[in-house]
Parts: C-alpha cells; sequence; structure tokens
C-alpha cells in the first residue's frame, strides 16, 4: 500500500469515526430526554424533557406529599383523576415546586380527602378541580393564586376554612385573586363566612349560591368590585354587610330567599346603578333599606324587594322613573312610602299583597309634582274595640284620573271590623261601589286586591277590565260584578284557594269566562246570574 492510499485510508476512518461518535451522541441524547410512562414511590408519571405529568397515584399513605421533583425532574402537572383510586385523606405539595399547573377536574369527585394544602406557586385552580369533594374541610390556598375556575369547589359540603387557624372558620379568597369563575363555592352548605380580597371586581353569577349557613361576608375598604352577579348569593343567610363602594351592579337573584338570617338593614351605595330583578326577594327580616346620597341608580328589575315581609322604611332616589312590576309584592309592613315625583309608571303589582297592613299608621304618598298617580281615601271602617268602635282608614293607589287601581292599601279584616254602624256584622268589601271613584274606575290592575281579609268583594259597573291574580291570596269567596260584559286577564282568578263564587246582574262575558274554566276542567270557580249586592 503506498503512502497515498494510506493517507486516504486513515481520513476515511477519522471521518466515519466522527459519524459514529456523532450518532451515538445523538442516540444518547434522546435516550436521555425521551417521553415516556414511569412510577416512582407510588407515582406513576409522564416523562417530558426536563418536567413530569403525575397522572395517578396508587399507594396506600393516609397522608400524600407532591414532592418537588421525581427521578431528578421538575413536577410540573397534575392530570385529571390522578388520585382517584387513592384513599388519601391528606394531600400536601412540597413547597419548593417551582410551578405546577392542575387539570380541569383534577380531584373531582375525590371523597376521600379531608385537607389538602396547596404550593405557594399555584397561580389557577381551574374548573371543576375539587368539584364534589364532599369530606373536604379545609383547604390552604396561596395568596398567589389569581384565578379559580367554575365550579372549583362546587358541592364542597364540608369545606368550612381555608387559613391555618382551626379556631376561624373563615373562607379568605386569596389577595392576587383577580377572577373567580360561576358556581365556583356553590352548595358549600358549611361556609360561614367569606372575606373578598381587594384585587377581584366581579362575584360571579351563584359563586356562593346554596351555602346555606354563609352569614357573614366582608368586603375590605380598597375592594375593586363592582358587580355583584345573578345569584351570587342565593339562597344563604347572609346577616351583617356593608355593600363596597364603587359597586354598579346587582345581579337577578344576587341575595334572593336569605330567610334564616337577621338581616335587618340594607345601604346600597350611590354607584349602583342597576339591580336585577329579585335581587332581595325573599329577604323576609329586612326591614330598612337606604340609597346613597345622590344615587346613580336608573334600572330595577321585576320584584327586587318581593315578599320582604318585615320592609317597612324605603326611599328609592329620584333617578328611578319606574317602580317595576312586583317591586313590593307581598310587603306587608310597608306602611310609609312616597311614590316619587318622576314616577311615570308603575308595573303589575308592585305594591300587591298589602291589602291586610300590620299597623293603622298609614302614610301613602305621591311627590308633590307627580302628575301620572294618586292615593285615594275611602270612606272609613271600624274597628270592634272594647269600649266602642275605632274609624280606620284605608287608601287606593290610583292612575290621576282615577281610572285603574292598582292597589288597596289597608287593613281591612272582616273577622274583627264593620263597614258602618248599621251593619255590624258586614263580611262585605263594598266601598268601591259607594266611593266617588265609582263614577270613573274601569280597572282593577294585577294583585290590586291580593291578601284582602274579606269575605265578598263587589265591584261597580263603571268596571270593565280585571287583570291578573287580582285576588290573590285573599280570604274572598265571593266576587260580585254590576258589569257583566267585564274582561278578565286569563289568569284573573290565579292564587285563590278553594271554591269561589263569581255573581253577575247579567250575563255577559264574565259568565263566557268562567264557562270556559269549567269546559277546561276547573270547577273551583262557580258563576251565577241575576244578584243583588250582599247586605
Amino acid at each position: 500500500m503506498t503512502s497515498k492510499q494510506k493517507i486516504i485510508l486513515v481520513s476515511v476512518l477519522v471521518v466515519v469515526a466522527v459519524v459514529l461518535i456523532a450518532v451515538g451522541g445523538y442516540f444518547i441524547a434522546v435516550f436521555s430526554s425521551s417521553s415516556g410512562q414511569r412510577s416512582s414511590g407510588g407515582f406513576t408519571y409522564d416523562v417530558d424533557g426536563k418536567t413530569v405529568t403525575i397522572i395517578s397515584y396508587t399507594g396506600s399513605d393516609a397522608t400524600v406529599t407532591v414532592p418537588a421533583k421525581i427521578g431528578g425532574r421538575r413536577v410540573a402537572k397534575i392530570a385529571k383523576g390522578a388520585f382517584a383510586s387513592s384513599k388519601a385523606t391528606s394531600l400536601v405539595f412540597d413547597d419548593e415546586i417551582a410551578q405546577i399547573t392542575f387539570e380541569d377536574e383534577c380531584f373531582k369527585g375525590q371523597t376521600t380527602l379531608t385537607y389538602v394544602q396547596l404550593p405557594s406557586s399555584l397561580k389557577e385552580i381551574p374548573e371543576s378541580c375539587f368539584e364534589d369533594c364532599t369530606a373536604l374541610e379545609h383547604i390552604v390556598l396561596p395568596s398567589g393564586v389569581t384565578t379559580i375556575g367554575a365550579g372549583a369547589f362546587e358541592g364542597c359540603t364540608s369545606l368550612t376554612y381555608t387559613g391555618n387557624d382551626s379556631t376561624k372558620k373563615v373562607v379568605t379568597l386569596p389577595e392576587d385573586l383577580t377572577s373567580l369563575g360561576n358556581s365556583a363555592f356553590k352548595d358549600c352548605s358549611k361556609i360561614s363566612n367569606v372575606v373578598f380580597g381587594s384585587r377581584i371586581r366581579t362575584i360571579t353569577k351563584s359563586a356562593f349560591e346554596g351555602c346555606t349557613q354563609l352569614s357573614k361576608i366582608e368586603f375590605g375598604e380598597d375592594s375593586a368590585i363592582t358587580k355583584i352577579d345573578d345569584k351570587a348569593f342565593y339562597k344563604t343567610r347572609v346577616n351583617g354587610f356593608t355593600l363596597p363602594d364603587g359597586l354598579q351592579t346587582i345581579g337577578e337573584y344576587a341575595f334572593a330567599d336569605d330567610t334564616s338570617s337577621s338581616f335587618t338593614a340594607l345601604a346600597i351605595p350611590a354607584t349602583v346603578t342597576q339591580i336585577g330583578q329579585y335581587a332581595f326577594s325573599g329577604c323576609t327580616y329586612l326591614q330598612t333599606v337606604i340609597f346613597g346620597e345622590d344615587s346613580a341608580l336608573t334600572s330595577m328589575g321585576d320584584g327586587v324587594f318581593r315578599k320582604c315581609t318585615y320592609l317597612s322604611s324605603i326611599t328609592l332616589p329620584d333617578s328611578l322613573v319606574e317602580i317595576p312590576a312586583l317591586t313590593f309584592n307581598g310587603c306587608g309592613r310597608l306602611v310609609k312610602f312616597e311614590i316619587g315625583a318622576n314616577i311615570t309608571r308603575i308595573g303589575e303589582g308592585a305594591f300587591g299583597g298589602i291589602a291586610n297592613l300590620s299597623t293603622s299608621t298609614i302614610e301613602f304618598t305621591v311627590a308633590d309634582g307627580n302628575k301620572n298617580f294618586t292615593v285615594v281615601k275611602l270612606d272609613d271602617y271600624y274597628k270592634v274595640g272594647t269600649i266602642g268602635n275605632t274609624a280606620k282608614s284605608h287608601y287606593l293607589l290610583m292612575n290621576a284620573d282615577k281610572s285603574e287601581l292598582l292597589a288597596y292599601i289597608g287593613q281591612f279584616d272582616y273577622d274583627d271590623c264593620i263597614n258602618d254602624t248599621d251593619n255590624p256584622d258586614s263580611d262585605s268589601f263594598k266601598f268601591l261601589i259607594s266611593a266617588d271613584i265609582s263614577k270613573t274606575l274601569k280597572k282593577i290592575g294585577a294583585y290590586a286586591f291580593s291578601g284582602l281579609k274579606a269575605d265578598k268583594l263587589c265591584l261597580p259597573n263603571t268596571v270593565g277590565e280585571i287583570g291578573a291574580s287580582f285576588i290573590s291570596g285573599s280570604e274572598v269567596v265571593s266576587v260580585y260584578f254590576e258589569n257583566g260584559d267585564c274582561t278578565l286577564d286569563e289568569d284573573a282568578f290565579e292564587g285563590i284557594s278553594g271554591k269561589l263564587n263569581v255573581l253577575a246582574f247579567s250575563e255577559g262575558s264574565v259568565k263566557e269566562f268562567i264557562d270556559a274554566l269549567n269546559d277546561e276542567g276547573n270547577n273551583d270557580i262557580l258563576f251565577w246570574v241575576g244578584v243583588n249586592w250582599p247586605d
């Protein structure tokens, strides 16, 4: 072999060696960084480069600690259902974990967990993360969490507190929290106290709905909350709280059905512009509502204070032009109220169900300057007393020309009242046919006599229209129509109990209406014709 050939051979061998070294290094690198499923210490995990995702735990420890690293690689994620087979009661994350995420529904339905300590590096608790963890009583929420997803703790019926002091049963939301998902704590029936951080702007839909023991909510002085969304505190028992300054919107049913607390007073900040329908409906112990000076409120939905049975004092802001339907329906202690100067519309049944007020001191007025409505005083009736008879006053809320009756306002009770001294046993409500309005009255509005305690109700011949549920919840068993051609709303007799006699002086549309009801199988309403006014 010549020298030249030797040189060429050596060169080739060098090149081959270099290639082999490079290829070998490549395979070594690939092998060392390859993905795959592995197990260690009861954890099964997926490797992805320098990080791992825990996909299951099959160990038998009652207290499980999630390490910062497994096999030298950083724990970066917990997969959905990773602890589904575990019977662990406590779950603790090593606080050396630098960064970690949970998949949606990560621990959902884990019914053995009673305690969880989350790592301080955690930023997000995703959707339904701990949903239906029914034994979970205590969870440590890091202050740096910015997001709690929809339904994250929904159905955690044992959840009581989030701090480290077991004597303080308080759920303190993280200070950095800016996003709270819908239904985040829905039906957490043992939460009693919630403290909100300063950065959250919206308490979302149904966030604490069904937290039936929730009695205290606390907003910081520097609260950024501008919206309390629909059903946020629906069916809770919130008691002492102050709505934050800067609040703009209170959603539908936000505090509705708060029937078990001693929530008696409410101050609505001047910044609130909108209150959704039935927002405080059923807050039975609410007595006083005060709107902030120069209130910006321009919109209220139907039934905002419906069935607030102890509500006695409220002055709506001048910025409102409408009292919507059912606003104060069933507020049987609302004895002092003024229809504001700027009110142009009162919705159906706004004042229904106040026909049997709890006191005779009634101050129901219309503000000077309001040309749309009026309050008409009826003839006094008499309450039987131990010594003689006591005159009692009662009123009608009507539109300006007295053609429509919106609500009867009074205390009439035929069990202990008499209409006149000549007829001490009278059980009839005949005031409409004797008053001056008998010449102008054309329509009985929806819920107008709701709750009336009278056996018989007499309607003059000028009345040609009857609204929905006009005697709902009343004790009326006979309605007399002088005008048999009166038109009735299809739901005119909704809300009555037992049999009802409908009597008219002549046949006409009233009879046709009752006949149609009977044809549909409603045989509790009977019609009679050719009658006279009751004695």
